[in-house]
């Protein structure tokens, strides 16, 4: 049961790490290039994040806090402290990235590119923090049996 519980849990993982990866190629391509290009950059980005992304993260946590809560009843410390920490930052911070991915459409939608710009900012900032963190989490969680 276990095991296939981590299975589960690094399958999605990685599909999460994918569409990370994804999108940012997306954004590499397609923004500067244009209204029409950041149009169809904005509708790809939400679709992405509404089909793969937030199931795949949804997935991440209920399959992780099962291996954490397991973990932590078994050996609670610090680096398991740690690992639980920034798995739950790159959670949060790709919650609140969806929410400035979402707005950021919605003012593409309107034509309103000034806002799209500050929106894009940010997303782009809060992005940065949700691969930083995945990263670390992952790297933490190679050297722990959870």
């Amino acid at each position: 049961m276990r095991s296939s519980l981590v299975f589960v849990h690094l399958l999605f993982v990685g599909i999460w790490l994918g569409c990370v990866l994804t999108e940012a190629l997306f954004e590499r391509a397609l923004l500067g290039q244009g209204p029409a290009q950041e149009l169809l950059l904005a509708g790809l980005h939400k679709k992405v994040d509404l089909w793969v992304e937030i199931p795949a993260f949804t997935l991440v946590l209920l399959s992780g806090a099962a291996l954490m809560a397991s973990a932590w009843a078994r050996a609670p410390g610090w680096a398991l402290a740690i690992k639980i920490c920034l798995g739950l930052l790159a959670m949060g911070a790709n919650a609140y990235c969806v929410r400035l991915v979402w707005r950021r459409a919605a003012y593409a939608q309107a034509g309103q590119w000034a806002a799209f710009r500050a929106i894009d900012k940010q997303q782009h900032r809060w992005g940065a923090l949700v691969l930083f963190s995945m990263l670390l989490a992952l790297l933490l969680g190679g050297s722990l049996r959870a």
